[in-house]
């Protein structure tokens, strides 16, 4: 048998199962909504997409998992979308919600 190196145990910590990362959305709000909602179309219009957040950003108000979703988005870097109650712009230029 041969034995395990440093190396073989700090690459397993690091390749964690991605259901401990994503587990907190299994009690997020929008789970079940789809994501037109969160997420802008395709020649989607300024008031459109306003509206669009503004909706997105009231079911994200009450969300139980509202930090985790914010801090997941900041920390891989979501450039797309409403996430945490926070829009894009919110998380390039303030890095808060509005």
């Amino acid at each position: 048998m041969t034995p395990i190196t440093s190396t073989e145990v700090r690459d397993a910590k690091a390749l964690r199962p991605l259901t401990d990362v994503w587990a907190w959305q299994l009690k997020a709000q929008c789970r079940q909504l789809g994501t037109d909602l969160f997420f802008p179309r395709e020649g989607e219009g300024h008031g459109e997409r306003i509206r669009r957040e503004r909706s997105a950003k009231q079911i994200c108000a009450d969300c139980p998992v509202r930090a985790e979703c914010r801090t997941h988005a900041l920390s891989f870097r979501e450039y797309h979308g409403v996430w945490g109650g926070t829009s894009e712009r919110d998380r390039r230029d303030k890095g808060s919600p509005s």
